[in-house]
């Protein structure tokens, strides 16, 4: 079981990374998706609560997109490409992973996590499945761990609770004009104070944490005025296109060894563009509490 708990923490990293903080659901038929007319770039907004309401707004109507992620903390990389559906209760995700040069393939859908079972995978949990589940009512310990905080997670992966979070923790500090990509985008520089960061990331996902933990968090942040440099770029249609979260500062509040850099890429393409994604074959799911004991047993 090593192996399969440490992909699964790195996919909740992806996932936490991927959900900002969570998102409101949706409800109603699909809104149509932005204008394919080419829209012109506003100027630039300095309230960060209207920059979210327009931005919620815009992924409300175009609801899915694609994108891909690079996290770097010190000397290690992940990188991940995937498509996602936002949508509430019914968001649904797919993502391929490659952290130190091991690829993992997951899908979020019906409120379970999918992880695909390569040939060592197998050979661990001794089966022949091709898919294991997880789910926030599993019974194994993995399932109980991880389960309900990444549905959680999923379920409000909304990209626009990026600005949602800055408009409670952070403000605009710098705000311009950019080509991205061929693309003219509204450029934001924003600070986000860590310490009420991090307490919208606990409450929104769930994670609990014991009072000990808590004080131990806050006395290192304590009087350090410890902040998370974002930069965000939206293209005319108020829809993210690229979010750089440097966490450099805060890692090395919190006593992280080596140079300590710590910094989160995520891009967005396709937005608007249909996501088919379906639950796999239920004979080629393994269910996890069953596989764990099979594999405890050794």
């Amino acid at each position: 079981m090593k192996r399969v708990t440490m992909l699964a923490a790195v996919a909740t990293a992806a996932v936490l990374a991927l959900s900002a903080c969570g998102g409101e659901k949706q409800s109603g038929a699909a809104a149509p998706a932005p204008s394919e007319a080419k829209s012109s770039l506003s100027s630039p907004l300095g309230d960060p609560i209207q920059l979210a309401a327009l931005s919620r707004e815009s992924t409300k109507k175009a609801k899915s997109s694609k994108m891909t992620m690079e996290a770097i903390a010190g000397t290690q990389k992940n990188t991940a490409s995937g498509q996602g559906v936002y949508d509430g209760e019914n968001s649904k995700l797919a993502m391929v992973m490659d952290s130190d040069g091991k690829k993992l393939d997951m899908l979020f859908i019906d409120n379970a996590l999918y992880f695909k079972l390569d040939a060592e995978d197998k050979a661990e949990l001794k089966t022949d499945k091709a898919y294991v589940k997880i789910s926030p009512d599993g019974q194994d310990p993995l399932s109980q761990l991880l389960g309900k905080m990444m549905s959680k997670a999923v379920k409000e992966s909304d990209p626009s609770r990026t600005l949602e979070q800055i408009s409670k923790a952070g403000k605009i500090t710098k705000s311009d004009q950019v080509e991205l990509n061929g693309e003219q985008t509204n450029h934001y520089v924003i600070e986000v104070e860590a310490e009420k960061a991090i307490a919208l990331i606990m409450g929104d996902i769930g994670i609990p944490l014991p009072a000990e933990a808590v004080n131990q968090l806050k006395a290192k942040l304590e009087g350090k005025n410890v902040k998370i440099l974002t930069e965000l770029w939206l293209n005319a249609d108020q829809l993210p296109v690229q979010v750089i979260s440097d966490q450099t500062a805060f890692v090395k509040a919190m006593g992280a060894p080596g140079d300590g850099v710590a910094k989160t890429t995520i891009k967005y393409t396709e937005w608007g563009v249909p996501v088919n994604l379906t639950v796999p074959p239920a004979d080629q799911v393994g269910d996890m509490a069953e596989l764990a004991k099979k594999a405890g047993g050794r």
